[in-house]
């Protein structure tokens, strides 16, 4: 049986509660809810639809461990374009009840549930929705059209679903105007990217193309883009990163691929943060433990107003975990960064309670082939030698680096870089990123812009 087949009478049933709820108040959707333009997010090419669900059918092992909220800030602030949100609580564990939180973030969002009657697309459209999926597979032609002609009436854009070239006649005879192409076979639960191929490129140019399910790396997406996809629906390759955010900028082409990830710590006011950020860094560092660069929570969070759309990461060493979380909290912050004596069971515990990925910072002597091991909870670690320490600490620092790399794990590379020598790390050791700090000011906790500019360019960026 096809899962189609085994969640329709689940749906037919939950159509019956619907209308009960409906006849009792009619649908209305509040002012608060203001509907966002779906469709004409997705052009200009490229875009990413970011989907968030609780868990996953297709990957039974799979289980969302951040808050709704907190996984649509991660994809915004790693630049996706819309949002999915599955809202079939029962084998998605996410419903409705989360679409504001979906959409607190700004980015317009899509409803993906199994319709097989107008009064789902009400209840989709009463909780926040800006878009609803329809599924070809699903329907007859009346159905579909029918279906459509609902949700447009209600301001919502539609996403139909294709799956083979009668999907594709049925959308186009529809009047269809934005239409996916799922690469995953929905009784095998199984994906291929060649019926993208196969099917894209039956659609006119009119049509906004979105390529959904199997898509992981650049070269996937690179693939279906070339046989006219405008659009890309991720979840999976989302949902299990160590870091959504990153992930949706090196999918989205904000980084490109093999290009260094380029953190700059030791920021301390609004300006310095904008300067950063506009010039491309990808991560700002906010300095919570003692330092001429530390900052406050006040601080902190003048910060994240001046750059809401920044990646932001709190540094902390041997700090009670209440106060990682007050920090967490005051700056939005997205990442965070440990540089004391704290356990893994520690780092764990602060990390899920946040919902955001770790950073482990290590002197190259920390550094051995059971560290990534040892440290199951770090999406990154940084190899930084003490401070103070000799010059040949640079080339320790280096070749821990390297080994980490060499072991699977991402490593940030720090020790004072700048733009003389970022180049000559970065070709010596092949990290996944740089961490940049005091080599970029004009005195402690005031970055020097010509300098911050003049390391991305030579870090590759």
């Amino acid at each position: 049986m096809s899962f189609l087949n085994h969640i329709r009478p689940l749906k037919l049933a939950e159509i019956e509660r619907l209308r009960a709820e409906f006849a009792a108040a009619p649908p209305r959707r509040s002012a608060d809810r203001p509907l966002r333009d779906f469709r004409a997010a997705l052009q200009g090419g490229r875009r990413l639809i970011a989907e968030i669900k609780g868990k996953a059918p297709s990957h039974p092992g799979f289980e969302l461990s951040a808050p709704v909220d907190r996984m649509a800030r991660a994809y915004l602030r790693g630049g996706a374009a819309a949002l999915s949100l599955v809202t079939d609580r029962a084998h998605f564990g996410t419903g409705l009840e989360d679409l504001d939180a979906a959409r607190s973030v700004g980015l317009p969002v899509i409803a993906k549930d199994f319709v097989l009657d107008p009064v789902q697309i009400d209840a989709a459209w009463v909780a926040g929705a800006d878009a609803v999926l329809l599924i070809a597979r699903w329907l007859d032609a009346h159905a579909l059209a029918s279906l459509r002609a609902h949700a447009r009436g209600l301001g919502l854009a539609v996403l139909v679903e294709c799956h083979d070239e009668r999907d594709i006649d049925l959308a186009l005879g529809a009047g269809a105007d934005l239409v996916g192409v799922n690469n995953r076979d929905l009784a095998a639960l199984r994906t291929d990217l060649g019926r993208g191929e196969r099917l894209l490129p039956r659609l006119p140019g009119r049509i906004v193309r979105v390529a959904e399910s199997g898509l992981y790396t650049v070269a996937d997406v690179e693939r279906l883009a070339r046989v006219g996809a405008d659009a890309f629906l991720i979840g999976h390759a989302l949902l299990k990163s160590r870091d959504p955010g990153d992930t949706v900028a090196v999918l989205g082409g904000r980084r490109a691929p093999g290009a260094p990830l380029v953190k700059i710590c030791g920021i301390t006011n609004a300006e310095d943060a904008r300067q950063a950020s506009e010039a491309g860094a990808d991560l700002l560092g906010l300095v919570f433990a003692e330092s001429p660069r530390r900052v406050d929570l006040e601080q902190a969070a003048a910060i994240r107003l001046a750059v809401p759309g920044a990646r932001l990461v709190g540094v902390f060493r041997d700090h009670a975990p209440g106060q990682v979380l007050a920090a967490v909290r005051a700056a939005d912050l997205d990442l965070i960064q440990l540089h004391g004596s704290e356990s893994s069971a520690y780092g764990d515990e602060v990390s899920h309670a946040a919902g955001v990925p770790l950073i482990r910072a290590l002197a190259p002597s920390q550094v051995d082939d059971d560290t990534p091991a040892r440290h199951p909870e770090a999406a990154y670690f940084l190899v930084d030698p003490p401070k103070g320490t000799a010059a040949t600490a640079r080339g320790e620092m280096l070749a821990a680096a390297a080994r980490l790399s060499r072991a699977g794990a991402r490593v940030l590379v720090a020790g004072g870089l700048g733009p003389a020598d970022v180049a000559a790390a970065l070709a010596e050791a092949q990290p996944y990123g740089v961490d940049a700090c005091s080599a970029l000011e004009s005195e402690p906790g005031r970055k020097d812009h010509r300098l911050v500019l003049n390391f991305l360019r030579k870090a590759g960026r």
